[in-house]
């Protein structure tokens, strides 16, 4: 199972580009923490709620939204995918926003980013929906998600980002590659 934001795409930087917008934010800001008013200078709670209002008010948000792996992480998984290695479920927790489904706008932003018709399920409950599907192995970055996964059994890797780094002894990378190269083809 693979995460798709902050995994795949640039959620953060789409966010900071919105709070910057509406409110003259810093864009180049280390997100600390997983709620960006208590990290992001000259944002707090009232101001990031309208960020995520603006969020949910755009058409098509998550088609629109910046690449984060590499051309390289993306090679290796369409490699992982092409050549049968691995079965690759992406699984989102994103909220609805206007236009089209979650899962549609995701499955438009992966074939048009990586070139793939991967199957994509939207669900906060992503432990018990892994669980369900025998996933063997997780990718994610958000704390909450990475303890639901925990806690249903998936082992799990944590996709390093400042915010979840208090997360201790847990298997971490920095790149989509370095997973799929640490612990979907390893041999």
């Amino acid at each position: 199972m693979i995460d798709v934001d902050d995994v795949l795409t640039n959620f953060n930087r789409a966010f900071l580009e919105i709070a910057n917008r509406l409110f003259s934010t810093p864009i180049d800001v280390e997100i600390t923490v997983w709620e960006f008013h208590k990290c992001v200078p000259g944002l707090d709670l009232e101001k990031e709620m309208k960020v995520w209002e603006e969020i949910e008010n755009t058409e098509d948000f998550y088609e629109k939204l910046p690449l984060y792996a590499s051309q390289e992480d993306i090679q290796i998984l369409k490699d992982v995918v092409n050549k049968k290695l691995a079965e690759v479920y992406l699984i989102t927790a994103r909220f609805p926003v206007k236009g089209k489904s979650v899962e549609e706008q995701t499955k438009n932003w992966v074939k048009k980013h990586i070139g793939l018709d991967l199957p994509v399920i939207v669900t906060s409950s992503k432990g018990k929906k892994c669980q369900k599907l025998g996933i063997s192995i997780a990718l994610d970055d958000a704390p909450h998600h990475i303890k639901d996964l925990i806690d249903h059994g998936i082992p799990t890797v944590v996709m390093d980002w400042p915010y979840n780094r208090y997360l201790n002894g847990l298997p971490r990378v920095r790149s989509l590659k370095e997973f799929l190269e640490k612990y979907l083809f390893s041999g």
